[in-house]
Order: structure tokens, then sequence, then C-alpha cells
């Protein structure tokens, strides 16, 4: 895995560059510089190309004017423009602003009309975003501004930003007022939170991050401990089948779900940790909700359990649901179970009695919300939870709007909280765990957004858990799978009309291509 730094992280990292392994920022901010230039080569091409690179005053500007006197040098075309006079840049980037200006002309925005650069903005083939970098923490205003809604009104070009689109919160994700949208990011050293977070990530294109020269092993410290989750990672955690396997050592998962109108989330469930490998899949349901799912999946393995009068799981099924999951590998409780009075009571009672006898379980849905509504809310120590954004804040007794706005924060907060690893659900899912580690995940598309498909999640981790896959290693790949399935789906349908019942006949696709990864 990657890992990804807030903007903090990464300015002690360039400190720690400079000052204690004593390599020239002027050196670093070259390298960078350099690699925005080969980048805009291999994105655009050189030859009968306009470039225009608008520069800050910071690093980032400096980066720019870097980029630009290797575009000169390569006869490419460039204009420059900078926001600001030599007197207020940074050290390292007032010097390479005097080295350009021996190769060319530096235009001064305050010595030109907008409308100038909003026309050479709409004729130039690039267009190089160097206004700010990771360190903007404050509402972009004024001239800045200006430029930034100049740049996405009027670029018919590529537009590159360097390290970040000039108005993103690195930490974030936030968008600043206004920021710009880029069509290829070039950041260096590793990823920062705000490209992989919305809003921001969607506005940051093709991503492409770049070694500079500053040693991998300044991101050892501990409190950098967020993780973008790669292809390769996700290959290496897929568990491989002996050819002399049969289906005892692929794992029993008990599935608890489904409800009188909630019957695919039970089939859905169920069904989905058998695409991925388990060995049985038994799902514990009302009799109404069996007679459904058996007529779509003959493969499960059923257990009736009484009922209430409004179809749903009744309190009085608890004793026969512990003792028909006594010795599975994984539970999955949850999916479409509804919150009727007497089904909240039995989802409290079960959860503290495979609690006690130290259960790996799975819960997700209404297991969710049944718990929420209680005092003491204990959870299983070897449990996963997949909440999405409204089921996290009911757990946590906060707004909605307080998890959207920290989604990362949300998510490690409630780990450590609970004691649990937390799956929130959402563009992009992150996954933390108790211990502060948080990984970020960035397959999938709109497609998702669409009923069942969390059902289907759930499936898949608890499947890649009765596998012996562990949990936090499941979530992780199961999470990738799930997205990775998605992505393929929408190749031959589209985003619009992805269903959860179609995103499952995906599965084995994404399966087949995480298994090639090394070909």
């Amino acid at each position: 895995m990657i890992k990804v730094l807030s903007g903090q992280q990464m300015r002690k990292i360039d400190q720690k560059a400079t000052k204690e392994l004593e390599i020239p920022g002027i050196l670093l901010m070259e390298n960078a510089g350099r690699a925005v230039y080969q980048k805009i080569e291999e994105i655009a091409g050189v030859e009968d190309k306009s470039v225009l690179v608008i520069c800050g005053k910071g690093n980032n500007g400096g980066d720019g004017f870097v980029a630009a006197r290797h575009l000169m040098e390569n006869s490419i075309q460039t204009t420059v423009i900078s926001l600001f006079r030599p007197d207020s840049m940074s050290k390292d980037a007032l010097i390479n602003h005097n080295i350009l200006q021996n190769f060319a002309e530096i235009v001064y925005l305050e010595d030109i009309d907008i409308n100038r650069l909003k026309g050479l903005i709409a004729v130039s083939d690039v267009i190089v975003d160097a206004v700010f970098g990771t360190g903007l923490n404050s509402e972009v205003r004024g001239m800045a501004e200006e430029v930034i809604n100049s740049i996405n009104e009027y670029a018919e070009g590529e537009v590159v930003a360097v390290d970040i689109p000039s108005g993103i919160c690195a930490d974030t994700g936030k968008i600043l007022g206004c920021a710009v949208i880029a069509d290829y990011t070039v950041t260096f050293h590793c990823p920062k939170l705000g490209l992989l977070l919305y809003p921001g990530t969607e506005r940051c294109g093709e991503i492409m991050v770049e070694t500079i020269g500053i040693p991998e092993f300044l991101n050892d410290e501990k409190e950098i401990n967020t993780y973008l989750i790669t292809n390769h990672y996700a290959h290496i955690l897929l568990p491989l089948r002996p050819e002399n396997a049969h289906k005892g050592i692929f794992g029993k998962v008990f599935n608890i779900s489904g409800s009188y109108s909630m019957t695919g989330a039970a089939y859905m469930c169920a069904m989905s940790s058998l695409l991925v490998g388990a060995g049985y899949s038994i799902l514990a349901a009302t009799k109404p909700v069996i007679n459904s799912v058996a007529s779509k999946a003959s493969e499960i393995i059923y257990v009736p359990l009484e009922e209430t009068s409004h179809g749903t799981i009744s309190e009085n099924a608890l004793p026969d649901a512990l003792d028909k999951s006594f010795n599975s590998d994984v539970i999955a409780i949850g999916p479409g179970l509804s919150t009727d009075e007497s089904t909240v009571k039995f989802v409290a009672g079960f959860i503290q009695q495979v609690t006690n006898r130290a259960d790996t379980v799975l819960i997700d849905g209404d297991a969710l919300n049944s718990i929420a509504l209680q005092e003491n809310r204990v959870l299983p120590l070897n449990s996963v939870i997949t909440p999405h954004p409204k089921e996290l804040s009911r757990l946590m007794d906060v707004s909605l709007e307080d998890i959207l706005e920290d989604r990362l924060g949300s998510a490690r907060n409630a780990a450590l909280k609970l004691n649990t690893i937390v799956v929130l659900k959402g563009a992009n899912t992150i996954i933390a765990e108790p211990d502060g580690n948080a990984f970020i995940n960035v397959t999938g598309n709109s497609g998702l957004a669409t009923a069942g498909s969390g059902d289907v999640l759930s499936g898949i981790i608890a499947g890649f858990i009765a596998r012996g896959v562990e949990p936090k290693d499941a979530a992780i790949l199961g999470v990738y799978l799930h997205g990775l399935a998605a992505n393929i789906a929408v190749e031959s349908l589209n985003d619009h009309s992805l269903t959860a019942v179609a995103l499952m006949d995906y599965i084995p696709d994404a399966i087949n291509k995480l298994t090639r990864v090394d070909d």
C-alpha cells in the first residue's frame, strides 16, 4: 500500500529532508518542476503546443517556474504569469523566478487586464496550475479567486495541477471557496489526503505521484498511518485455493438478515459470500424470507427463525439463532432486519451473547440501527461494522453533517471508541482500525449508490473472513473488490443502470482481474 499524507505531514517531511538530511530545498524544487515538465510532455506531447504556466508566490509557484524553464529549454512555446511580484516570493521560488527571467519575460498579473489572461487560458493547449500548494488553509479570495474561476471557465486545453489543484484543502479535500478543476495532478513524494477525499478528489483528474529525492524512510513516523489501497495489495490479500481443497476449509458464514419487506437483502448478502469462495453460506431468517431466497439460490443452507406478526425476526428466536450459529467462522447480521421492537431486542441479546463467546461478527444495516438504540453499545472484540454515514451518526450520537465534514476523522474516532474495525461506506470508502490506521479505497463509481450494494459488500467481507482472511484485511480486500466489480460492470452497463443484483454478476470478473494483476 501507499502512504497518504496530510499537508502538515508533508511539510514536516520537507523540513526533515532539508534540515536533518541537508537536502537543499532548491534541489527538491528542481526535481519537482522537472517532473511536471516530463508529465506535460507525456500527456500532451510538445510539438506545436502552447503552454501557460500560472504561478503563485510559494514553493508551488517555484515548481511552476522550474517547469516553465524546462519547457522553454526544449523549445516549447511557454507563457508564464505570476500572481505576485518578486518581493513577496519564498526564498527558493524567488531563486527560480530569477533564473527563469534569463530565458523569457515573466508577466505579472497586475500588469495585464484580466480579459487578456482569460484569452491566454482559452488559446493555450496546456494550462499549468502552480498557484497554491498543500499549505493553503483559508478561503481563496481576491485575484487568486478570479484566476481560478477563469481557468475553470475558459480552459479548452489540458489543465495540469502542481501537487494539488489550487483551492483544495490538502487535509480534508474541502473546497476552500473555489478550486481548480484539473485534468491531471502531478503530486510529489506521496499522495495527499485532499486528492483522495471528496469533494476535492473530483477536481484532481488523473493523479500521478512522482519521486523528487525525498527518502521513503521519512514516512516511517507512527502518526503517518493513512494508506491508499492498491491493486497489488488487494492481489496479495486474495486467499489461494489449494487443488486438494474441500468446502470445509473455506469456512462457514452464518447470516442473519431479511424481513417481510426486505427479502432481497438476505439473498444478496448470503449469496455474495459464496461468490467470493466461502465453503458454506447459512441464512437464518423468517420462513417467508427463506422461501423467497430459496427460489433463487439453492446453494444456501437455511435456518428458519421464529417471526413476529410484522414478518420480522422475533426476540424468541434468540436461543435457536445462538445454537445454530455456534462454530461458524463468521456471523453476518443486519441487512434488511428492520427495527421492529422485538427484532431490536433480538439483536441486542444476540450481540451480547456472541460477544461473550468471542465470535467474529460483521454488523451492518439494521443491526447497527438496533445497537444505536441501546444505552450500552457493546460490540464483539473481533468485529467489523459497515455503516453508511447516517448509521455512523446514530452510533456515535453526532450529526450527519459532522460525519460528512470529516469522514476520515469520524471513521477513526468510531473505531477507537467502539474498539472495532469500521468500514465507512461512501465515495471513497474508508476502513479504520482502533489503533488509528486508516485505509482509503478508490475503486467504485456512482453505480454503487443503489439499494442493496451494501448488502453485497457485507457478504463479500464475511466470505473472506470465513476463508481465513483477518477481519481488517477482509474489509480492505472486500471493499476493493466490491468497487472493482462495479468498475467492470459499468464498462458493459452504465452507472445509471447498475443494480446490486447485477453487481453480483461481476464479482467473478473482478476476482479474475485481481488474480491476474501480476501476469
